[in-house]
C-alpha cells in the first residue's frame, strides 16, 4: 500500500520538484520509503511512496523499471493472485529480481498490454509509463479500493493518490467546482469523475485512461452481468458462497507484515473474523470502536465473536472530543467529505496500526445482497417491479426523485409509497438523499436557480438509464446502483482516506470482483427473501454465529452526531458557520437560520450542519493555501 504521483509534460521541463513535492503529502500513506525517477527525456517523472508489505527488501523500491523495456511503474495496492501470475509468467520464459506484486504487474503489461488489467485480481491504481509507445497507462481497480485523481493542461498531466498533493502543484487549477459543490450539498460526498476543484478529475473505478501527445482518452474494462443467473439450490448457493469467500480472504492473508481486523460486530466483519480464525494458525488480533450511547455502542456484539474465536482483542470507546482530529481529516480527504462515520473509522484505524499494518474488514456486504432498509421488498414488489420497471424513461424517473424528496399530502404519500415500494423500487437508491438538501433548498442556498437544469439531475438520469440495461429486477438495480455510487464514492473513500492516515492497509474479502460477479449471478430470492435482505449471507453466517448477533436490527457505524454538534463541538460550529468567507460562496443567511433553528429551537438539521462544517473546515483550510 503506497501513494503515487507524477507529471507527463511533452515540453520537456524537468518537473523532479513538483513530483517531490506532491510525495511529500503523501509521506503518510508510505512511510517505509520513497523515490522520484524521470525519464531521460524528461517527458515522464514518477513519484512513491512505499508502505512495505509483500517483499519487504530494497528490490520492492518503487518507481520501478522494466530492464526489458525501459517502461517504468509507480503502483498502489495489493494484487492477491500475484503468486499465481508469477508462476504463469515464469512457466513463458519470464525472470523476476523481487518478490513483489509491482514487478509482475510489468511483466504482465509487456505481455499483455492493457489487457493484463482483466489477470489481475486485488485492489490497486497505478501508472505505468510506455517508453516506447510514449504514453502513460493509468489503472484503477474494479470495485475504486484505490484513489487516483488528475488534472489536465494543454501539454501536461499531473496524477495523485490525494487531492490535497495536486492542490499543491503550481500548474493545477485548483479553483472551486460550482456544480461539484452542488452535488456535494444533495449527496454529502462528490462522486467520481468530479472533485470540488474545477481543474482536477478522478479516474472513476475499472476504468484506464491513455494520455499521449493526441490527450487523454477514458475507458471502462469490467463490469457486472446482473441478467445472467445461475440455477442453484439454496445448499449449492451457500456452499458456493463460503467457498468463493474463504478464498478472498485466503488470498487477503498472505502478508509479509503483522496482520489482524476490524471487527465492528456486525454480520459482515464478524463472518470475515470467524473465516480468518479458520484459516489462522495464531490468535486473530480484531480492533473495535465503541460509543457511551448505548444505542449505537456494538462493543458488547463484537466481544460475543472475539470470545466465540478466541481473538486478541482491543476495544476502544469514543468520546465526543473529536474537534482537533478534524482538521487531519479535512486535509487527508482533500475536498467536503460529510459521511460522519470517517470519525470512528480514523480511530479504528489508528488503534489498529498500533499492532499490525494490514486489517480485514467486512466492507461491501450491504453491496452484495441488499442489506439496506430500502431493500426490503416483498416478492410480490420485486415482480411487479420488474414488470413495470421500464414504463417510465429514467428521465421521467430523475423527474420524480426530485418530486418526491418532500411530500407532505396524502395521495402524495400514497404516489410515494406506489412508487418506491412497488413500481420502481430502485430510485430509493437515489432518494436516499432527500435527509440532506433537496433540488428546492439548495437552490435556496446557492443562491441560484439549479432545479432546471442541474448536474444533479443528469447525474440520476445517467445511472438509472444504465441500471435498467444492467439488470432487470429492481433488487439487483439498485444493488448496480449502490456498486457505482454509494459504494465508491463515500464508503471506500472513507476507509482509504482513514486508513492510509495512518499507514494501515486495509483490505475487503466481500469486495473480491469474483464474490461480486458470483452474488451477482444468484436469484434475487437468495439476496432478498421475504422482505429480509442480505439473505444468504446470514444464513452462511448461522455456521459461523449466533443468531441473536446475525438477525438483530441494523445499527450502522455512526456517531451520537447531535449531540456532539450541541455539546463539545458546538464552538467550532458557530465559529465556521458564522464565518462568512469559510462559508463562501452559501448563503449567509441560510446558513445561520440552519444553524439557529439547530441549536436553540431542536429542529434535527444535524446531518446538515454536519455537512456545513466540514465544507467550512475544508474551505478555511483551501483558502490558507492560496
Amino acid at each position: 500500500m503506497c501513494g503515487i504521483s507524477g507529471q507527463i509534460s511533452w515540453r520537456g521541463s524537468d518537473c523532479t520538484e513538483p513530483v517531490k513535492s506532491m510525495i511529500r503529502h503523501l509521506c503518510h500513506r508510505g512511510p517505509d520509503d520513497s523515490g522520484v525517477w524521470k525519464s531521460s527525456d524528461n517527458y515522464c517523472t514518477l513519484g512513491h511512496v512505499r508502505l512495505s508489505i509483500i517483499d519487504l527488501s530494497p528490490l520492492g523500491h518503487q518507481p520501478m523499471l522494466d530492464p526489458l523495456t525501459g517502461n517504468a511503474i509507480v503502483f498502489n495496492g495489493e494484487i492477491y493472485n500475484f503468486q499465481e501470475l508469477r508462476a504463469q509468467c515464469e512457466k513463458q520464459g519470464d525472470h523476476f529480481l523481487s518478490q513483489s506484486d509491482t514487478e509482475v504487474i510489468l511483466a504482465l503489461y509487456r505481455r499483455y498490454g492493457i489487457d493484463c488489467l482483466n489477470h489481475l485480481r486485488g485492489m490497486f491504481a497505478f501508472a505505468l509509463w510506455d517508453s516506447k509507445s510514449q504514453h502513460l497507462f493509468l489503472a484503477r481497480d474494479r470495485i475504486g479500493k484505490k484513489p487516483l485523481n488528475y488534472s489536465l493542461s494543454r501539454d501536461s498531466l499531473v496524477f495523485a493518490s490525494e487531492l490535497d498533493a495536486l492542490v499543491h502543484h503550481p500548474e493545477v487549477d485548483a479553483l472551486m467546482d460550482l456544480e461539484a459543490l452542488d452535488l456535494y450539498l444533495q449527496l454529502q460526498y462528490i462522486p467520481a469523475p468530479w472533485t470540488i476543484y474545477r481543474g482536477i478529475r478522478k479516474l472513476p473505478p475499472a476504468h484506464y485512461a491513455i494520455f499521449s501527445r493526441e490527450g487523454i482518452k477514458v475507458s471502462q474494462y469490467w463490469d457486472v452481468d446482473y441478467t445472467a443467473k445461475v440455477s442453484l439450490t439454496e445448499q449449492e448457493a451457500l456452499d458456493g458462497l463460503e467457498e468463493t469467500l474463504r478464498d478472498a480472504v485466503r488470498l487477503r492473508m498472505i502478508s509479509d507484515v503483522p496482520l489482524g481486523a476490524l471487527l465492528s460486530g456486525g454480520v459482515d466483519s464478524s463472518v470475515i473474523v470467524a473465516i480468518m480464525a479458520g484459516l489462522s494458525k495464531e490468535p486473530v488480533k480484531t480492533f473495535s470502536i465503541g460509543f457511551e450511547e448505548e444505542s449505537l455502542n456494538e462493543l458488547p456484539y463484537a466481544a460475543m465473536v472475539a470470545n466465540r474465536y478466541a481473538t486478541t482483542h482491543c476495544p476502544e470507546v469514543v468520546s465526543g472530543d473529536v474537534a482537533p482530529l478534524l482538521d487531519t481529516i479535512v486535509r487527508h480527504y482533500g475536498e467536503p467529505y460529510a459521511d460522519s462515520s470517517a470519525i470512528p473509522s480514523f480511530l479504528v484505524c489508528r488503534t489498529a496500526r498500533q499492532h499490525v499494518t494490514v486489517a480485514m474488514n467486512g466492507d461491501g456486504g450491504d453491496e452484495l445482497l441488499g442489506g439496506y432498509p430500502r431493500y426490503s421488498l416483498t416478492s410480490q414488489s420485486i415482480a411487479l417491479g420488474s414488470m413495470l420497471g421500464n414504463f417510465h424513461s429514467p428521465a421521467r424517473l430523475a423527474e420524480m426523485v426530485v418530486g418526491l424528496e418532500k411530500v407532505t399530502s396524502f395521495w402524495g404519500r400514497v404516489r410515494r409509497k406506489w412508487l418506491l415500494r412497488v413500481a420502481h423500487p430502485e430510485i430509493q437508491s437515489l432518494i436516499m438523499y432527500a435527509a440532506f438538501w433537496n433540488e428546492k433548498e439548495r437552490a435556496e442556498l446557492l443562491g441560484r436557480d439549479i432545479i432546471a437544469s442541474s448536474l444533479m439531475s443528469s447525474w440520476r438520469t445517467d445511472w438509472l438509464d444504465q441500471a435498467r440495461h444492467a439488470a432487470d429486477n429492481p433488487i439487483d438495480r439498485m444493488l448496480w446502483i449502490d456498486n457505482r455510487t454509494y459504494l465508491p464514492g463515500d464508503l471506500l473513500v472513507k476507509m482509504d482516506i482513514a486508513s492510509m492516515h495512518c499507514g494501515l492497509e486495509t483490505r475487503s474479502p466481500l469486495l473480491d470482483h469474483k464474490v461480486i460477479e458470483y452474488c451477482a449471478s444468484l436469484p434475487v430470492n437468495l439476496k432478498v427473501n421475504n422482505r429480509h435482505g442480505k439473505y444468504l449471507l446470514k444464513k452462511l453466517a448461522e455456521r459461523y454465529l449466533p443468531r441473536e448477533l446475525i438477525y438483530r436490527p441494523k445499527m450502522g457505524f455512526g456517531i451520537p452526531l447531535a449531540s456532539w454538534l450541541r455539546g463539545p463541538l458546538q464552538l467550532l460550529v458557530k465559529d465556521i458557520l458564522t464565518d462568512s468567507e469559510a462559508m463562501a460562496p452559501l448563503r449567509q443567511d441560510v446558513t445561520r437560520r440552519t444553524l439557529v433553528e439547530f441549536m436553540e429551537q431542536g429542529i434535527d438539521h444535524s446531518s446538515r450542519i454536519w455537512a456545513l462544517l466540514m465544507f467550512g473546515l475544508w474551505h478555511r483550510y483551501y483558502k490558507a493555501l492560496k
